[in-house]
Order: structure tokens, then sequence, then C-alpha cells
């Protein structure tokens, strides 16, 4: 598998042709899928190092979304999502099925291309088998293991997607620090954002879902109204 492998999913002809000459011109390995035949055998069988998907879907009669979520089930890769809609409710909705980034249409196509490489070495430094911290936290009886990207809770390994990872470990290693929003965005997705809020709600409200015993008070991530997110401190 090589890091530049790359699965463009629309069924506008035109979009997939412009990102994919952009694309191969970088040196990036590309395969299309624009109809319904092509979208469910490479979501199924391609071992794809990122999914790129415009869901607003015009001649295929399936949900777009639906597409991202089937992508997530079977794969930790990164998923962008493009679309002309910019509703944050739609954004939302794409991340909790499991999209990484979101990018409104029209974009330019310089935006396009750094998305696309932040997306790629955050999954080259997720997959490396070099480990740069070999500690494991403990808060209370949450434990995360860098060596392993390991997270236990109560005794039991739970799954969290890639990026989920790496905002939790981010902010378990500077716990007690309140660790503000721009901060948070331009460590785990890239120099490139910081205003991207609504990822954070969306991936925080996960993680608590799955670390926090009870979600709606949580624990251990904490929100700083306004400011961002800290991990409390815990013995």
């Amino acid at each position: 598998m090589t890091t530049n492998n790359i699965l463009l999913i629309s069924d506008e002809l035109n979009l997939l042709r412009t990102l994919r000459r952009n694309l191969l011109s970088r040196g990036y390995e590309v395969v299309v899928a624009w109809d319904e035949k092509d979208i469910s055998y490479f979501v199924d069988n391609l071992n794809a190092c990122l999914f790129i998907i415009n869901p607003d879907f015009e001649v295929l009669e399936i949900n777009g979304l639906d597409i991202v979520r089937k992508i997530r089930e079977r794969s930790n890769a990164p998923i962008i999502v493009l679309s002309a809609v910019g509703s944050e409710d739609l954004k939302i909705q794409a991340m909790d099925l499991g999209a990484d980034d979101y990018l409104v249409m029209p974009f330019g196509m310089g935006e396009f291309l750094a998305r696309v490489r932040v997306a790629l070495r955050r999954w080259s430094s997720q997959t490396s088998a070099i480990t740069q911290e070999n500690r494991i936290i403990l808060s209370g009886k949450l434990i995360i293991n860098p060596d392993t990207r390991q997270v236990i809770i109560n005794g039991e390994t739970i799954h969290l997607t890639p990026l989920e990872y790496d905002l939790l470990y981010y902010l378990a290693k500077n716990q007690g620090r309140v660790i503000a929003h721009r901060e948070l965005l331009r460590e785990i997705w890239g120099p490139e954002y910081g205003d991207e809020r609504e990822y954070l709600r969306v991936f925080v409200s996960q993680i608590r879902k799955k670390v926090e015993e009870d979600p709606a008070r949580p624990a251990y991530i904490l929100t700083e109204p306004r400011i961002g997110y800290r991990f409390a401190d815990k013995e």
C-alpha cells in the first residue's frame, strides 16, 4: 500500500477530472469512482490512504453521507468531504459519520492540495512503526499507551479513530493545562487550520461518549467556555 493512494468519489465528472489531473501531476496515485458499481467495489476493496468524496450526487440515487459512514466502518484512513453545502449542521453530520475534514465548494486548488497533504502526512505519522514516546498515561480509570495507541477505560480496550486518539492523547499529555481551540486544531489537524471549532465540538463529543461514564458531566475532558479544553487533573 502506498501512502499516495487516493480514492475520489463523485458523480460530477468535470470535478473528478480536475481533481484527478491536479493530484496526478503531484505524484499521487488516484482511483476514481463515479457510478454505484465502482463506488461499492472500491469502498469495499481498495486500501486507500485517503478518501475524497463529494456527496452532492445529482445523478446517483444514493446518500453520499452513507458512503462516508461505510468507509469509516472499514477503514481508519482520513476522509475529506467536498460539498457545495456549507451549513454547520451538514458539517457536523458528516464528521459524526467519520469525516476528518470538510471543504466547501468552490475552493482554490491550492487550499485543496494543502488539505490533501495534511491528511496524508497525518495518516503516515499514525501508521508509522516508529514510536516517539513510550510512556503510559494514567488518569483515574483511563489508560493511554502511546506505544500501541491503545486506550483502556475501566479495564476494557475501546476503539478510537486515529484522529480521536490524537486529540485525546494531546489533551492528556498536557493534563491540567487549558488548551485553546486554535492550538488544538493546528496540532491535530495541521497548521492550515485554526477556525474550524465545529470540528472540535464533534470530536470531543465522540470521545466523551467512549471514555466518560456520563458524557453530559465529563470527568476527563473539560470545556473551558470560549477558550478551549482541559484534561482534568487526576492522580
